[in-house]
């Protein structure tokens, strides 16, 4: 009498397949999970040799931080940036580029730039502008306007340089945070990350203004402070953003890193439009160089 093979019942299949997808509900947010997490240490990696190249180059020029521009025409050359001149200590553009912020090449290079890449130098600039390790420059790399004497190149700017000994408190002193470039009126960001942003206040209760002096400047330049009234403009951080499960990676002046939520980068703050807020907290204030 011979054995015949017993089938799988319709109803045994769909148990199989309900099973399946129930595994796969569970499981799929985990794995989604686990990529954020590994693009978040990544992006913490590249932050942490970003960081040492930029005290490396401390180090080289008498112990003064990377300018913001040197024109700021965009145009290279003349015009430089820190994350120009940081490149010979890191030797890999590809480190600013932040594994969370899903921007090209392309988009890095072309998308919202003066200047066409049209030579290797001007290529770089552009890639180099749109680095997600966006530096704190108000305190760190302010630039005044129409400044005596004037800005050599013919430029109507003059950046200002800031000395290693002027950070008082490096260690609680944020030198640059995750940035972004640009937003798409439903609020999708787009073209890369931001090699500049600004803090989210700049005047204590009593109106002192922290930035530090800029002689000789009749203005300064910066991008109009955090703006949370307008949910979906590129500055609704000052330029800063969370690209790792609402967490942004934070660099300090000291060289260490960290990841932190947006809402604890405006401790000691009360964060308003353009810089309507005052700090009430200096001691949990981080953006300063106190």
């Amino acid at each position: 009498m011979c054995n015949r093979k017993r089938a799988f019942t319709l109803i045994e299949l769909l148990v199989v397949i309900a099973i399946i997808a129930i595994l796969a509900a569970i499981l799929f947010p985990v794995f989604a999970q686990a990529r954020a997490a590994a693009r978040k240490a990544s992006c913490l990696s590249n932050f942490k040799q970003t960081n040492l190249a930029s005290l490396m180059y401390i180090q080289d020029y008498d112990e003064a931080y990377a300018l913001w521009h040197h024109t700021s025409t965009y145009l290279s050359p003349p015009d430089e940036i820190p994350q120009t001149v940081w490149q010979p200590y890191i030797k890999n553009e590809q480190i600013y580029a932040c594994p969370g912020d899903p921007a090209g090449k392309r988009d890095r290079e072309t998308a919202g730039m003066p200047f066409p890449p049209n030579t290797e130098k001007q290529r770089a600039f552009n890639y180099a502008a749109k680095a997600d390790f966006g530096v704190n420059i108000q305190y760190y790399a302010p630039g005044g306007a129409s400044c005596t004497p004037p800005n050599p190149n013919g430029a109507n700017f003059m950046p200002i340089s800031i000395q290693q000994a002027q950070v008082q408190g490096p260690a609680q002193s944020i030198y640059a945070v995750d940035s972004i470039w640009d937003r798409s009126a439903s609020g999708t960001p787009t073209g890369g990350g931001n090699y500049a942003l600004d803090p989210p206040c700049r005047r204590l209760v009593d109106g002192t203004d922290t930035f530090p002096p800029k002689p000789g400047c009749a203005s300064f330049y910066w991008f109009g402070g955090w703006n949370p009234g307008s949910p979906n403009a590129w500055n609704v951080f000052g330029g800063s953003w969370p690209w790792h499960n609402e967490m942004a990676n934070v660099a300090f002046a000291d060289g260490h890193v960290k990841s932190y939520r947006m809402s604890a980068l405006t401790a000691g703050c009360d964060v308003q439009n353009g810089w309507g807020g005052r700090i009430f907290n200096r001691s949990l204030y981080m953006w300063d160089l106190d």
